[in-house]
């Protein structure tokens, strides 16, 4: 149990009421987009949408820079070094550099599956910074709990985002995956959906069900002679669902050409530790007690290799990379880094947790700034009655309303490249 310190409560108050005020200047700015939703072209909105994600991610970048500092460290597989016609690929066509030949970006498709282990309840934010080095923070989708869509804030910011809210029950949230991604393929806009296929994190509860879930499959399919119905349990990770994933690549179908699938293993941790015993959210932010390094293997699978229209083939098929996900959480622990399969050298390379221009944090504020003639203009109208001022009170606050609008969308100027 951490003991609280004036450090601490200071963090908590920062960390908590500074990404709350962020989020709510970020849901305004989405609010002001609602007209355009209805009457407008979708393509703004998105675009609109997609720049408020990349402002507010950016403040979860400069959180993790300043009250819990790690370094990413990527070990990118061998599949990552293949194209979709099997030529042959440089480190260099992955990643972008910076004058110093530093690595400064990592280099994805603009849509993309992301197949991830869930091990803390902060593998969300930790994912969202790996967007952010490839810069499709904008872009990313997540599938979450129905439950916070009612979060202040964050649940109407999220629903704006179009983010997939589901109840776990397959029957009823089919249509509200089928529908959010099919519209995402008809836009054919920038994508990085998040999907955990384990469901939850891993923990001493939720691992006593996936053995006893992984042994009753395995007789199953022993006594039947069901080759796809076998499994053998994991030791670092939980049995995944495929059902969910598989949903969604049909859904989704050609307009995605790339899975990535990353493993993610923290520092700190060993085998037969429970990351969230010791990573909580709590922890990481208030307490400045997070993984000093976030290590991520990255393999990348062609789409139309996957056996999507075979149910049980994929299944078979995921079970499959889980496993070898196992294996390589079982290398981690034993030596404290991932193993690449990679001919490349230097296939392994560290990102500090940064946002090079702190001044951005002031961008999601500048969201508020059409709402100020608005607020002043009912102030002084509540204190005169008079029907010719408030007549020309009303055209003079119309006149700043859409002046400033017109500024609060040159100063986001980004929008506009």
């Amino acid at each position: 149990m951490s003991t609280w310190t004036p450090q601490h409560i200071i963090n908590a108050l920062v960390v908590s009421f500074g990404l709350f005020y962020q989020t709510t200047c970020c849901l305004m700015g989405m609010m002001l987009s609602s007209p355009v939703y209805h009457y407008g072209s979708r393509l703004v909105y998105l675009q609109w949408i997609n720049y408020i994600l990349e402002i507010w991610s950016e403040s979860l970048v400069a959180v993790f820079q300043v009250f819990s500092p790690s370094t990413l460290v990527f070990t990118m597989d061998d599949s990552c070094f293949k194209d979709s016609s099997s030529s042959v690929l440089t480190l260099d066509d992955l990643v972008e550099r910076n004058d110093q030949g530093q690595v400064t970006r990592l280099v994805f498709p603009d849509r993309v599956i992301v197949t991830l282990n869930h091990q803390t309840y902060a593998d969300w934010a930790y994912a969202w910074c790996i967007a952010y080095l490839t810069k499709a923070h904008g872009a990313v989708k997540i599938i979450l709990k129905d439950s916070l869509k009612i979060l202040p804030a964050y649940g109407p910011a999220m629903d704006y985002a179009e983010f997939i809210f589901v109840k776990r029950k397959l029957a009823s949230d089919q249509s509200t995956i089928v529908s959010n991604l099919e519209r995402s393929k008809k836009d054919n806009r920038p994508l990085w959906l998040l999907v955990y296929p384990e469901g939850t994190i891993i923990s001493e509860n939720t691992r006593k069900k996936s053995k006893e879930y992984a042994a009753k499959n395995d007789l199953v399919g022993t006594l039947y002679s069901l080759n796809w119905c076998t499994m053998k349990d994991t030791r670092h990770t939980l049995l995944p669902r495929s059902s969910g994933l598989h949903l969604c690549m049909k859904s989704l179908d050609d307009s995605v050409e790339w899975l990535y699938d990353l493993t993610i293993g923290y520092s700190g941790i060993k085998a037969g530790d429970y990351p969230e015993n010791i990573y909580t959210m709590g922890n990481i932010f208030f307490f400045n007690k997070q993984p000093k390094e976030i290590h991520v293997h990255v393999r990348r699978f062609l789409v139309k290799d996957i056996p999507v229209h075979d149910e049980s083939a994929f299944s078979q098929w995921v079970y499959q990379r889980w496993n070898e996900k196992d294996d390589m959480m079982a290398h981690f622990y034993k030596h404290g880094q991932f193993e690449s399969s990679a001919t490349i050298t230097d296939c392994t390379f560290a990102f500090p947790l940064r946002l090079p221009d702190l001044w951005r944090l002031g961008m999601p504020s500048l969201l508020l700034l059409p709402y100020i003639p608005m607020a002043l203009g009912v102030c002084l109208a509540a204190g005169n009655q008079n029907k010719g001022y408030r007549f020309s009170l009303a055209y003079a606050r119309l006149l700043i309303y859409f002046a400033t609008l017109l500024l609060s969308a040159s100063l986001h100027i980004d929008l506009l490249l």
